[in-house]
């Protein structure tokens, strides 16, 4: 087995291995090629000349402040099932985290999709960042269209570049990712963004279409009101940036660099 960069002629058998992995459709999977891997760092497993493993450092730049720093999300990390339990998918990632030293990059994030391969992670140095308060969103109000004023808000759809602007300005002081034009729109096909103004605050709300999930509401739950007046009667699961539930995980290159837990948001499920 040997390890290495991915290139084009890779990308019909990482399509192969990504949808015996995660069951995504061709469109799916398609999106991804298309919008971020040209911007992303892949990284693969070979055996006998055949794709074995496989992930995507996606880069990434952590804020605090008027602080930056460089970071790569380690994304769709898959072992084909006739190779697993091997060690191969930690060789992979050992020497992505290698490559990625060599580029300056300080940190490392992934979302594992399970407990247990949280507690897998653990073993390669990856700490989990538990810097999000999970709350239920309670909305009443009728479905409303592309703008809404209620009594308790408003909230209007915007464009991620829209969202990204007004997401830096509310976490300022928060570290957090900041995520490329690029990924933005590649979340934007499972998510919608809001503009959201509750009284003379502020706000904005990443929420993923798919059983209307509250991935991103900023700053804080003063401004559920103003997205219950978008998204109509129901509960929702919604994330702050706060303290208690695991938000990612991260390994830091650089332990001087080091800052306290990372708000990374949605991620692109």
């Amino acid at each position: 087995m040997r390890t290495r960069k991915t290139g084009p002629d890779d990308i019909p058998a990482l399509k192969a291995l990504w949808k015996q992995a995660f069951g995504d459709t061709d469109a799916e999977i398609d999106s991804f090629f298309k919008t971020v891997y040209p911007e992303a760092t892949g990284f693969c497993a070979e055996e006998d000349g055949a794709v074995i493993a496989m992930l995507f450092a996606l880069p990434l730049t952590l804020a605090h402040g008027e602080e930056t720093q460089k970071a790569a999300y380690l994304y769709a990390v898959a072992t084909d099932e006739a190779f697993r339990g091997r060690g191969v998918c930690r060789a992979l990632m050992e020497f992505a985290e290698r490559t990625l030293r060599k580029h300056y990059v300080s940190c490392l994030l992934l979302v594992p999709e399970t407990e247990k391969l949280a507690s897998y992670y653990e073993t390669m140095g990856y700490a989990r960042q538990d810097s999000c308060t999970m709350q239920t969103l309670r909305a009443d109000a009728p479905q409303g269209a592309a703008a809404v004023v209620t009594p308790q808000g408003a909230a209007a759809v915007v464009t991620p570049q829209e969202y990204a602007g007004l997401r830096e300005t509310l976490l300022f002081d928060v570290p957090h990712t900041r995520y490329s034009k690029a990924q933005l729109d590649y979340a934007a096909e499972d998510l919608d963004f809001y503009r959201l103004e509750q009284g003379y605050a502020l706000g904005c709300a990443a929420v993923r279409r798919a059983g209307q999930i509250v991935e991103e509401l900023l700053p804080d739950a003063r401004m559920l009101p103003a997205l219950a007046a978008a998204l109509g009667a129901g509960q929702y699961p919604v994330k702050t940036p706060g303290h208690g539930t695991m938000n990612c995980m991260a390994k830091w290159l650089d332990a001087e660099k080091q800052t306290a837990p990372i708000w990374l948001a949605f991620d692109f499920d």
